[in-house]
């Protein structure tokens, strides 16, 4: 791995820009200090792992193994044996863009190939039909029969571009969307001027505001990447959803928002009905 996937120039790249790298041999003799606590060899003979070493891959001692961590989120994933580029990416994005949120690792897996390896998925999402922040946030905007969606996200966010090539294009999710909702693709690292409830809104590229100022009203000030805004007929924002959403789970937000269910139950409430009907 040392000579392969690590030595791919984008992986390393993505690697150093984005995580912490920590090389370790599990069979170290050192004391080693992790969040206050100390850890130290089982044993003196050359093959006896290190206390940490052990904690990490709970006591499954197969080399080589990864970890994958995010602190802030108290995330941890681990993958043991050879792990290819191709293998080790969506671990990469996973983990750094918030994927398990919502989703589990096998599934987002499976939607990230799809998404960059699968040639027969683009003519699925180019079909999805989008309007530009331009051609909808216009000045005196006036409500009409459908809800929409505001799908905010950028190039460089690999979970928005697996949503935006698998998500939307579901065939069960596609079918609620076109009935209920018009759609917006909005990156808001955009220039152009736009409108929203009277207001005018610009990109005036500030350090504390890099983005265009119309998706922080959008977000309610909470903006992350990517992000699903959910209006009503009369364009009032009604919900905005951050993280990756696999098919299976924005299907049932779509549901919820699209036939008005949630003027009536609460999430909870409506997706314990739903287990319930599909188990039964």
């Amino acid at each position: 791995m040392m000579n392969t996937t690590y030595s791919d120039p984008a992986i390393a790249s993505y690697i150093n820009a984005n995580f912490y790298p920590v090389k370790f041999d599990a069979e170290t003799k050192d004391t080693i200090e992790y969040d206050g606590v100390k850890y130290k060899p089982t044993g003196t003979e050359k093959r006896d792992p290190n206390e940490f070493a052990v904690k990490m891959l709970n006591g499954t001692m197969m080399y080589p193994s990864t970890i994958f961590m995010n602190k802030a989120a108290n995330f941890t994933m681990s993958a043991q044996g050879y792990l290819e580029t191709k293998k080790i990416e969506p671990m990469l994005v996973f983990t750094l863009e918030n994927g398990f949120r919502n989703s589990s690792y096998e599934d987002f897996n499976a939607q990230f190939q799809k998404a960059f390896y699968d040639s027969l998925q683009t003519k699925s999402y180019e079909s999805v039909k989008w309007q530009t922040p331009l051609q909808f946030f216009i000045k005196d905007k006036k409500p009409d029969q459908k809800k929409k969606i505001i799908f905010i996200n950028t190039e460089w966010c690999n979970t928005c571009r697996v949503m935006y090539r698998t998500t939307f294009s579901d065939t069960a999710v596609s079918s609620l969307l076109s009935k209920h909702f018009e759609l917006v693709n909005f990156n808001p690292e955009t220039n152009d001027k736009l409108y929203f409830q009277d207001k005018e809104f610009d990109n005036i590229h500030s350090k504390e505001l890099p983005f265009h100022q119309l998706v922080y009203a959008l977000s309610r000030n909470g903006l992350l990447f990517p992000q699903v805004i959910f209006m009503d007929e009369k364009n009032t924002v009604v919900d905005a959803i951050p993280f990756y959403l696999n098919p299976n789970v924005f299907k049932n937000i779509v549901r919820f928002y699209g036939e008005d269910i949630y003027k009536t139950k609460n999430w909870e409430t409506f997706i314990k009905s739903r287990k319930q009907n599909n188990s039964s």
